[in-house]
């Protein structure tokens, strides 16, 4: 995993994986097998419609192409399980993350802590925008998930030159800020979703409750990333004004916005906050199809319980970006949520009569 914001919210999957938070389970289905910038009239909102069109596969069913995983023998814990794989997985993860990542975390906060009430407040120069974390998680997934095969196959990077800065030289600068968007059906779309970044700095939209979770709960609050509780509206306001900043300031957002895993490997609707807040500042949303990370790590498992690389191969597909100025919220939703759902496998797809979005 490349991100400290992969590795705290993988740690809560096990926090809540040991019953901190139940978890129902439905089995998931048989394995089978972009529009570019633009602008539109004003904004306006309309009633979400039912998604009936192509991107639904025929009746649900999957395509030619199936597949079945073995992940060998495994214990159970309660209703989750562990195969030999994410048990030696796991156990490598948690000890780099005990012996190195936490601490790392601990001395940055007490540094920023610290250089916060002396004069000049060296850290903030140093740091301004919290990416030094990252850069701590990235070393950690480096050690941690390499030696499994844990990295996903990265297809159509290409498509992200459009954003690329040209200086007055006419030499190509870096990527101009944009949101990040994707399906989720598993855990692993974070590291997934965070080995695009590299040493780029970014930050996640992740769920409220990650806060009340000891340690995960601090280290989100010391990598800056951006909490949501949904049902309060001053949350929600704010987390808002946060996502806002973030762009204005030059630095990514990256965000799932079913809001949840899917709990039978198929898409499902989307929430509008996060297009609010690219439509805000005017930044381009990139949409984002993750294929088969739930095979990876399935929902009834407690660790991945098979690499990356093997059949069926992990894959994270990027669309071309979409460009959000004066386009209509609902059309804005629709668009990315399309070709998101084009670019899965047809085990992936929406099921038929998914709505679109969701408030």
């Amino acid at each position: 995993m490349k991100s400290t914001a992969a590795f705290l919210l993988l740690l809560s999957h096990r926090a809540q994986s040991l019953s901190l938070v139940p978890q129902r389970l439905t089995p998931r289905p048989t394995f089978g097998s972009p529009p570019s910038l633009a602008t539109s009239p004003p904004r306006r909102t309309r009633p979400t419609k039912l998604f009936s069109a192509n991107a639904i596969a025929a009746g649900g069913a999957p395509n030619s192409d199936n597949v079945t995983v073995n992940y060998g023998p495994a214990i159970t814990l309660g209703k989750l399980k562990i195969n030999l794989f994410g048990g030696i997985l796991g156990l490598w993860e948690v000890f780099w993350g005990v012996v190195y990542w936490y601490p790392a975390m601990i001395l940055y906060s007490i540094l920023r802590t610290v250089s916060s009430k002396l004069p000049g407040n060296l850290m903030q120069k140093i740091d301004p925008y919290r990416r030094i974390p990252n850069l701590i998680g990235f070393a950690w997934a480096l050690v941690s998930y390499t030696p499994f095969g844990m990295w996903p196959v990265v297809e159509g990077r290409e498509n992200l030159e459009v954003l690329r800065e040209v200086r007055e030289n006419g030499k190509k600068g870096k990527l101009k800020p944009a949101m990040y968007v994707a399906n989720h059906s598993s855990w692993m779309d974070i590291p997934f979703v965070a080995w695009l970044f590299a040493l780029v700095n970014y930050k996640f939209i992740a769920k409220a409750e990650l806060k009340k979770v000891p340690i995960v709960g601090r280290s989100v609050k010391i990598g800056g990333h951006v909490t949501l509780d949904r049902t309060n509206r001053r949350s929600q306001m704010e987390t808002y004004k946060a996502g806002v900043q973030w762009l204005k300031d030059g630095v990514n957002l990256v965000t799932f916005p079913e809001g949840t895993r899917t709990k039978t490997g198929r898409m499902g609707s989307f929430k509008k906050g996060a297009f609010k807040m690219a439509q805000a500042v005017g930044t381009p949303v990139v949409p984002i199809s993750i294929h088969y990370a739930d095979v990876v790590h399935p929902l009834d498992y407690v660790f991945p319980a098979k690499s990356s690389w093997t059949r069926p191969r992990a894959v994270v597909k990027i669309g071309k970006p979409i460009a959000t100025e004066g386009k209509l919220d609902d059309d804005l939703l629709e668009e990315v949520w399309q070709v998101i759902a084009d670019g899965l496998p047809e085990c992936q797809k929406p099921a038929k009569d998914t709505p679109i979005g969701v408030k």
